[in-house]
């Protein structure tokens, strides 16, 4: 119970990243065959979007996003001290629940299996035992 990793609902499919990276490296050689420098900037941005990863878990250290851009890694993290509440909010695939963390005015939106999501409480409440649980209607 380390990390518990969220369901990514926007995660970019295989066949998207692939056909994103050729489209990005047929810029770079449009680019080279008719010296056009914009189409290259344009390639390697496609490139770029498609070798980012992004991971959102929760650990001890509270909600967690680490980005990493190969060569550059960069995680924000919001400590469960700050977070002030949990809003559970059940949707149609029971599969899933969708889990809002509340720090101030800010939320932060989270997917997990709805197996994890006592693991994902008792965490919470193990770090900040006076944290607010609420279960909402969506």
């Amino acid at each position: 119970m380390d990390r518990i990793q969220a369901y990514d609902d926007k995660a970019m499919r295989k066949s998207t990243r692939i056909a994103t990276l050729i489209f990005g490296v047929g810029l770079i050689a449009f680019s080279i065959c008719f010296s056009e420098q914009y189409s290259a900037m344009i390639g390697v941005v496609f490139i770029l979007a498609v070798i980012f990863r992004k991971e959102i878990y929760v650990s001890r250290e509270g909600v967690v996003l680490a980005y990493d851009f190969i060569l550059y890694k960069h995680k924000i993290s919001w400590p469960f001290e700050e977070i002030t509440d949990i809003h559970i909010e059940r949707v149609p695939d029971p599969q899933y629940v969708v889990v809002h963390f509340l720090r101030g005015v800010m939320s932060r939106r989270l997917v997990f299996r709805a197996r994890e999501l006592d693991n994902v409480l008792e965490l919470a409440k193990s770090v900040t035992p006076g944290i607010h649980i609420e279960d909402v209607e969506s």
